[in-house]
């Protein structure tokens, strides 16, 4: 009988198990089995056999000194055990391991050749093998605003980050939560990592630390000094100088001198910092701070004001179609509106730009084609609007004359079923459809208003909250595009002129962004009927809104949903 070689991946999970339960494993080993275990089903599969083996060891060693011999080619027997315990099967190759495991480390990999078509069954019960603890266990990404990480995609929220693993946010910010309270929100550029449930490092760049009472003793690591919370809020700027600020908003933060990579004597309290403290501490002698202005604003208490995910329907294969609800921070209190809360609009003027391609959606039109604004999908739209590289400074021109080839102002005008107020944060919520061959970070566009009067002015979006990059933003189902034989210049020509329904198979996502109406120069509280867009013609990319809502007054109407 043949035998079957362990493939190459397999051993090498082999060996990082048997490090981990002879405890020599080292960090970077540990980091490895951590990412196989979280991301293969197999290799987790593959981990609780292993683990099963090593718990049944007293048992295995016992019978193999007459069984050995004959295992390979013996039928499925029973081995009574010494303990009442039920059935285990455990076949020739997990046999070969538990010899392995009392082995010297260096005979592991040659005794993982394994034969998985003769059974051996053992009376002993299994028992749940425990997971390795992770270092960071407890430790999330609790949020993110806009954040872009180099070489990759943001991690998901409430994702655990990978111990000692050096992240790169080039832009943005990004919110780490710990199991006793402590809150840390980073600051791009910057190069960071987590190391410990209770410790951080900031290796550049900008980070500011909440402990509130029961997370006393979080530490941020820098490159010249620690600083541990006594209960605190403080914010700790790493320079490219070589120099580390430390700035104390309230309570006291402790500074400690780094040593040097070789002493292992315990670090060197060096400076108790206070509410409205500010020093500078530099590389190669952090032992002579100087002291700084203080200036509170370095401390970010939230992150800003913005879209952060909303929920839709999907089909079988994951895919999204119509809006469930949506989630959004506003004047720093998160709220979760469900889309029938949402204040709808629908689409009173378009003049689009030089594509056939004006409408996305569904096989079957809805009876009025600029319906289109107003359904709760995010995948149907007036699509490719007009635009115009400078933004509107005066009101748009909304008038027609056929005769004379005059279609007015390019864009699209919306109207909302009822006014919106200019509340705290984003105002109205704009979605559109994306794939990875257009801009990541979403198509510019302007805002203006219907009726420009003192004080209003136009407002220019370039990057969303909600981009390609963000693992909020979710793939739509498949749709189609209806090309018109001749550009339709106006709604009644969008809804007369013959065109043809197109299936798309390009991978889309929906990407969306909020639109706070003070941008426009809108005081608070002001009631807002509608709103004109445009196309910022920045680039080939034309923006298509599938969905644009106004938000309910938070004042009175939804209470802040819990973070």
């Amino acid at each position: 009988m043949s035998r079957k070689q362990p493939l190459p991946r397999e051993r090498e999970l082999g060996d990082l198990i048997a490090a981990l339960i002879d405890g020599s494993i080292t960090d970077d080993q540990f980091t490895l089995l951590d990412q196989h275990l979280a991301s293969d089903p197999a290799a987790r599969r593959l981990y609780l056999e292993y683990l099963q083996v090593h718990e049944d060891l007293p048992d295995v060693a016992f019978h193999l000194g007459n069984n050995l011999a004959e295992s390979e080619l013996a039928e499925p027997a029973t081995v009574s055990s010494a303990s009442a315990k039920g059935p285990l099967k455990i076949t020739n190759w997990q046999t070969g391991l538990a010899i392995a495991l009392l082995l010297p480390l260096t005979l592991i990999t040659g005794m993982l050749v394994s034969n998985h078509d003769k059974p051996v069954a053992f009376n002993q019960q299994p028992r749940t093998p425990q997971a390795p603890i992770s270092p960071t266990a407890g430790v999330r990404f609790s949020s993110m605003a806009r954040a872009k990480f180099f070489g990759e995609l943001p991690p998901a929220i409430d994702a655990t980050p990978i111990p000692k693993r050096d992240y790169i946010l080039i832009e943005g910010q990004v919110e780490l939560k710990f199991p006793r309270g402590a809150k840390a929100i980073i600051e791009g550029p910057a190069v960071f990592r987590v190391l410990t449930s209770e410790r951080m490092a900031i290796d550049v760049g900008r980070c500011s630390v909440h402990a509130p009472d029961g997370a006393e003793g979080f530490q941020v690591d820098t490159p010249d000094v620690n600083i541990v919370d006594r209960g605190t809020r403080f914010s700790v700027d790493v320079l490219e100088s070589n120099v580390t600020d430390v700035q104390v908003v309230e309570g006291a933060a402790d500074v400690y001198r780094k040593r040097e990579p070789d002493n292992d004597a315990e670090q060197d309290f060096q400076l108790r910092l206070k509410p409205s403290d500010a020093w500078r501490f530099s590389f190669p002698d952090p032992s002579s701070p100087k002291p700084l202005s203080f200036n509170p604003d370095h401390y970010q208490a939230q992150l800003p004001d913005r879209i952060i995910s909303y929920e839709a329907t999907t089909n079988h294969s994951g895919s999204a179609e119509n809006l469930q609800s949506i989630t959004v921070q506003r004047g720093g209190k998160t709220y979760q509106f469900p889309v029938e809360d949402l204040i709808p609009s629908h689409a009173t003027w378009f003049h689009p730009q030089a594509s056939h391609g004006c409408l996305i959606g569904e096989r079957k039109l809805p009876q009025h084609y600029a319906d289109f604004a107003r359904d709760q999908s995010i995948r149907t739209g007036v699509i490719n609007i007009g635009g115009s590289r400078q933004p509107l400074t005066s009101s748009p021109d909304l008038t027609i004359d056929e005769s004379a080839g005059e279609f007015g102002t390019p864009g699209m005008a919306v109207q909302f079923a009822r006014p919106v107020r200019n509340g705290p944060g984003a105002d109205v919520v704009f979605c559109e459809l994306q794939t990875f061959s257009n801009p990541l970070q979403g198509d510019a566009f302007h805002i203006s208003p219907l009726n420009f009067k003192p004080g209003l002015h136009s407002h220019t979006i370039t990057s969303y909250d909600l981009t390609l990059e963000s693992p909020e933003a979710l793939k739509v189902q498949q749709l189609y595009i209806y090309r018109f034989e001749e550009l339709p210049r106006s709604l009644d020509q969008l809804q007369t002129f013959p065109h043809t329904a197109i299936a798309d198979t390009t991978r889309f996502r929906a990407i969306a962004v909020g639109i706070d109406l003070s941008d426009l120069g809108y005081p608070e509280g002001a009631m807002v009927d509608g709103l004109f867009f445009q196309d910022a013609l920045d680039d080939d990319n034309i923006v298509d809104p599938t969905f644009i809502a106004g938000f309910p007054d938070v004042i009175a109407d939804v209470p802040p949903t819990a973070p």
